[in-house]
């Protein structure tokens, strides 16, 4: 079962890429056979690639369909009563949904409530983990509006790593970490973010396999794999 599982995995790792070839593809001008357009999927529009996440974070849930019974599934993993730090994963290729689906249950009431800090961060493709490390704190800090470190501006990588493992050491915290694309990105990060058995939740997003199977062996965590609504 568990080689099963990988397998299932590296297969969605390939499509991904595929599917990410040929909307880099497109965004170049490269035009398509009729043969490729009915091969490959998802393929962007001409003019170019557009990111919607953004539009995601603004979307109404009476607006969006089908969401109903995977947010439901997440939130009662989020709210599972295992006092250690868990890693939620989101896999599925692009425009499944996946921001929009993490934000209805980041949102979610009941979720705000069991959580004393809370913070969203996109990683994307070429991070920069000083970057993420400065968004986490300004927000983690606005929150309780706290003032930001002395020289916060000039700290390096591991001050920045420091300063957010110390913040969090202090309360049951839930962190959106949207988009990641590698293994090297997840570890990168996930030095700084403490276990203090405590039962804080970590959600992500990822188009990659690997990286959901990853952290799932890790952390004892979950792996929601999204899927194509059905024509109905």
């Amino acid at each position: 079962m568990k080689a099963r599982r990988q397998i299932a995995f590296d297969i969605q790792d390939i499509k991904t890429r595929v599917i990410d070839i040929a909307e880099r593809h497109q965004s170049h001008g490269y035009k398509f056979s009729t043969s490729e357009q009915g091969s490959i999927s998802n393929v962007a529009n001409n003019g170019g690639c557009y990111d919607r996440r953004g539009d995601a974070l603004l979307l109404e849930e009476a607006d969006l369909v089908g969401i109903d019974k995977p947010k439901q599934q997440l939130i009662d993993w989020v709210l599972d009563g295992d006092s250690r730090l868990k890693v939620i994963s989101v896999v599925g290729m692009g425009g499944l949904g996946k921001t929009t689906l993490i934000k209805k249950v980041y949102d979610d009431l009941e979720v705000k409530r069991q959580f004393q800090t809370h913070a969203w961060i996109t990683v994307s493709q070429s991070f920069n983990i000083e970057e993420i490390f400065t968004g986490l704190i300004q927000q983690l800090f606005d929150e309780i509006r706290r003032c930001l470190p002395h020289r916060f501006e000039t700290m390096d990588n591991n001050n920045l790593k420091a300063v957010l493992k110390e913040f969090l050491q202090e309360s049951r915290y839930v962190l959106v970490l949207d988009d990641i694309w590698s293994v090297e990105a997840w570890d990168a990060i996930k030095i700084a973010l403490p276990n203090r058995n405590c039962g804080s939740r970590v959600l992500r997003t990822t188009r990659i396999g690997n990286v959901a199977s990853t952290s799932y062996r890790e952390s004892h965590g979950y792996i929601y794999g999204m899927k194509a609504l059905s024509p109905k």
